[in-house]
């Protein structure tokens, strides 16, 4: 059965530099790329598109998915939806607001996986990424992430070090859906 592992969570929670190894150590593993409007950093897996181009494909139909997040546009190519088709397991830097739109497309393939750090965690990281003003951040901490709206998706910590989480990120993607959860 082809799945979708939507692998969502707060800026700085890590969710790109645990993709990027995921990669590395599963090259059979098809880890999908986002298009944003903004350039991309080095660690993500994604295509950077003006704000003409992004709205083009939007209306061109050229998205399964898309969303706004912190001004800016992110979305997912129709590609998608191939891979699954074709029995793939597919892995995803989703988002929470996107969620519902991801359930209703996706159906029974969608499985979510939010990952979580502590604010202190949050803020270092983010302030070493140096994308934004420390008052932007602390803004964005301030929001917090809505965890307790999403119920009982399995979350898996990326506080602490990388390959702990990278050892339960691969556990979760081996397991079974019904029995999907981290370590």
């Amino acid at each position: 059965m082809s799945r979708l592992i939507y692998v969502m969570g707060a800026s700085g929670v890590g969710k790109d530099s645990l993709l990027r190894e995921l990669r590395q150590r599963r090259p059979g593993l098809l880890v999908a790329h986002r298009y944003i409007t903004r350039a991309s950093g080095s660690g993500e897996n994604c295509v950077e598109l003006s704000a003409a181009e992004f709205a083009w494909r939007r209306a061109q139909g050229l998205f399964c998915l898309a969303w706004c997040a912190h001004g800016l546009d992110y979305g997912v190519g129709i590609e998608i939806e191939s891979w699954l088709a074709a029995g793939h397991t597919v892995v995803l830097n989703g988002s929470r607001r996107a969620l519902a739109s991801a359930r209703a497309r996706f159906g029974e393939s969608l499985v979510p996986l939010l990952v979580v750090a502590d604010a202190e965690v949050l803020r270092q990281r983010l302030l070493a990424r140096g994308r934004e003003t420390p008052a932007e951040i602390e803004a964005r901490l301030a929001r917090g992430g809505d965890e307790e709206t999403l119920g009982d998706i399995p979350r898996l910590d990326n506080g602490g070090e990388l390959a702990q989480s990278i050892k339960a990120l691969e556990a979760f993607v081996d397991a079974s859906p019904a029995t999907a959860s981290p370590p």
